[in-house]
């Protein structure tokens, strides 16, 4: 599978905007890379940062069409449960069934090896409204692939380098803070609605 991923790159990654689209499709769908979407958006939008808006938007995209194909087959049951997924998955089901499209915006934030395909799994058994899914993980992508794409633009190759030598930690501090922040908002929100009710 390794080797395939790599052939999709080099064959894909040349053809830009569209390039990325379809290499964010297969990843999120059933050919993995780790990480390499992530620094293929910030490298390119650091080679042209004109074009970081594409870019960005290209990765979101790609990536949310690769989830809806996941969340479909499973949904649909079309893609059978996996006896090793175990307690991550009752996991996820269980924080799926608490917190819906937040639960998915947060997964989508997480950087390489948090298990995102699990969370989508789990989204379509539970049969989730499509709607939520949709819009839980094109937030949450957005945001990632936008902040990628906005730094990669602002501050070049010194941005890259930097994700590049320290990537799982920097995008974890990233989705600790927009979960924290999204989680207030919630909490806020739903403190209104109450006050209102």
């Amino acid at each position: 599978m390794e080797s395939l991923a790599i052939w999709f790159q080099e064959s894909l990654l040349p053809y830009g905007a569209w390039g990325l689209l379809a290499l964010s499709a297969m990843d999120s769908s059933f050919v993995p890379m780790p990480a390499f979407i992530d620094l293929a958006v910030m490298g390119a939008a650091a080679l042209a940062p004109h074009n970081a808006v594409a870019y960005g938007v290209a990765a979101v995209v790609g990536s949310t069409a690769g989830v809806m194909v996941i969340y479909g087959l499973a949904r649909s049951g079309r893609y059978a449960r996996g006896g090793g997924e175990g307690k991550r998955m009752a996991w996820a089901e269980s924080f799926l069934k608490r917190r819906g499209t937040l639960a998915l915006l947060a997964a989508a934030l997480m950087p390489a090896p948090f298990p995102f395909k699990v969370f989508v799994l789990a989204s379509g058994y539970l049969r989730q409204p499509v709607p939520g899914v949709i819009v839980g993980v094109a937030a949450g992508r957005t945001i990632r692939f936008g902040a990628e794409a906005f730094l990669a633009a602002r501050y070049g190759d010194e941005i890259v380098a930097t994700v590049q030598a320290n990537g799982p930690l920097v995008g974890l501090g990233l989705a600790v803070v927009i979960v924290a922040a999204g989680f207030g908002f919630y909490r806020w929100q739903a403190a209104t609605l109450s006050n209102h009710g």
